[in-house]
């Protein structure tokens, strides 16, 4: 079995029930252990090729503020990536999709999937100095399922009964029902210091976080830059690097002659699409190329007067040319979608739904029938609403903002007037869960973060992140029992019947599946050799190096 073939059947084990025992039987059995231990991480690191060098600063690219570096707020990348440089949890999945122990030195599942005992790492500290201990994980767990802290991660505990520590090394969780994504919902969730978080409040500990990593905080501009210096004292050795920093260039052509010119080491927002070419052709970076899990899409808020019926958001997708977009925009970096969850989730994906080809006079037919009439203007009215929504469009997305301005064009041919305003992200898309705007343009995980297909927090009625106000039971029964199937083909029936509603019932106008191509300057060593998702790669930030002279 060749690299490509192994990491293929990895990530299928990974993506069905890869936290049970069974499946680590057979991932074991096919060479393809996908939780590694403690001490495979040390030979790994030991293994290396070459000898790190210390000092320097890893520049990183974020499009968009950064007013937030609490676990609470990890949605957007630009706040993850950083944030993820500070935090751990007890465990992480790694950039191919591998569960490797962190805060935690093993995990044992009772045989009926309903207890995990997790013994943790001991001589961890946290960057003011408190110890790391079993009270500060039940600490964790408690505050995010405490309703009243509205906490964004409160679905991922649905199935959580209990979180007892028999001592301070080790935790106990207790499940209502077997949860197959219990591994890399809950165990990878970034631990709180008890004290210093219930000391000083949630709000308070955005702009002043304290964690276990690698890198403790530095610096902190929303509109500018976040700086993390090495944490001296960390448990698994001083960084590499003297500082992780992350500079917001809104503007992608300046992102892009920041990695020319050598002033950044990656951009963790994607440039141009022909910026992407050109810099392949430069031979000046480390190139990673992956299919993204997330879905470039126009989520539409479902109770607004205009797009609260189901073939008025159908007709608005068949108005789009989106294989248009994929060639034209993107310049063939993205494949059309055609529902939730991308085909990079290939046990979960389902080909077979209703699809959308570009056809105006579809859309013009399925408008007329349900009552939408052009009128002297132009635009369509039905009982004095008229066919009208205003799009929020992120500041300096030169990216994706194309996407929008054409189709306003082709919706206004079809009788529908949508106009764009630009905004912050954090606060569209806290507007956006609100329901207090039209619709917008982004990419998000509908299924498929870690190669699971759960998306409880969007598509469930009053998920955390449901941007679109969808409501739908059946879609709420197979979401909330998904989680609870043990046998991968009937749970990946399960997911594959929620992508045929949300094709039929189009809550969110899914447009493309993107390719990330994530460039790293040469000067950057110790990087993985192989990836299949980019974004766990910053996590590991710690063992890379800078070398000038490469």
């Amino acid at each position: 079995m060749n690299e490509k073939e192994r990491m293929s059947a990895l990530q299928g084990i990974m993506a069905t029930s890869f936290d049970r025992r069974s499946a680590l039987k057979t991932a074991a059995a096919a060479g393809l252990i996908p939780v590694l231990t403690t001490g495979t991480l040390a030979a790994r690191a030991a293994a290396q090729d070459a000898t790190p060098k210390q000092g320097g600063t890893l520049v990183i690219l974020g499009q968009d503020s950064i007013e937030s570096l609490s676990p609470e707020d990890t949605g957007e990348t630009v706040q993850w990536v950083p944030t993820a440089n500070i935090f751990e949890g007890l465990y992480m999945v790694n950039e191919v999709y591998e569960l490797e122990p962190v805060l935690a030195d093993s995990y044992e599942p009772s045989e009926d999937g309903l207890v995990y005992t997790f013994k943790l790492k001991t001589g961890v500290t946290f960057h003011n100095g408190d110890p790391f201990t079993s009270a500060d994980v039940i600490y964790t767990y408690n505050w995010i399922m405490d309703e009243a802290n509205a906490s964004t991660r409160l679905s991922n505990f649905d199935l959580v009964e209990t979180v007892e520590a028999p001592d301070d090394t080790t935790i106990v969780v207790t499940l209502k029902e077997a949860d197959v994504t219990f591994m890399i919902n809950v165990a990878t969730v970034f631990i709180y210091p008890a004290t210093y978080h219930a000391e000083i409040g949630e709000n308070d500990f955005k702009v002043a976080p304290v964690g276990t990593g690698p890198f403790k905080f530095g610096e902190m501009n929303p509109q500018q830059r976040v700086r993390l210096d090495a944490w001296e004292n960390y448990y698994r050795g001083r960084a590499n690097l003297d500082s992780f920093q992350m500079d917001v260039v809104p503007e992608a052509a300046g992102r892009m002659a920041a990695l020319e010119t050598g002033q950044a080491d990656n951009s963790m927002w994607g440039l141009n699409a022909e910026d992407n070419l050109k810099l392949k052709d430069s031979g000046n970076f480390t190139i990673f190329e992956t299919q993204q899990v997330a879905t470039n899409h126009f989520p539409l808020n479902n109770t607004h007067p205009f797009l609260q019926e189901k073939e008025v958001r159908q007709a608005l997708l068949w108005a789009l040319d989106r294989q248009s977009f994929a060639d034209d925009v993107f310049l063939g970096q993205a494949t059309v979608a055609t529902s939730n969850l991308s085909p990079a989730v290939a046990a979960f994906y389902n080909p077979d739904v209703p699809l959308y080809e570009f056809n105006p006079e579809k859309s013009k037919e399925l408008l007329e029938g349900a009552g939408w009439v052009e009128g002297s203007d132009g635009i369509r009215e039905k009982d004095g609403v008229k066919a009208a929504f205003t799009m929020m469009v992120f500041q300096g997305d030169t990216q994706r903002r194309p996407e929008a301005e054409v189709a306003q064009q082709w919706w206004k041919d079809i009788g529908v007037d949508c106009q764009l305003q630009e905004g912050i992200t954090s606060e569209i898309l806290g507007g956006l869960r609100a329901g207090e705007y039209d619709a917008g343009l982004f990419n998000w995980v509908y299924g498929g973060s870690n190669g699971d297909p759960d998306s409880r927090d969007t598509l469930v009625t009053g998920g955390a992140n449901n941007f679109f106000q969808y409501s739908n039971a059946e879609v709420d029964d197979l979401m909330n029992n998904g989680i609870k199937e043990l046998d991968p083909v009937k749970r990946a029936d399960m997911y594959k019947r929620i992508q045929a509603i949300i094709a039929e019932e189009v809550p969110f106008l899914f447009l493309l599946n993107l390719m990330t191509t994530a460039f790293y300057n040469k000067r950057v060593k110790g990087l993985p050799e192989t990836v299949l998702v980019t974004d766990n790669v910053y996590p590991k930030a710690y063992q890379y190096w800078i070398d000038e002279e490469a």
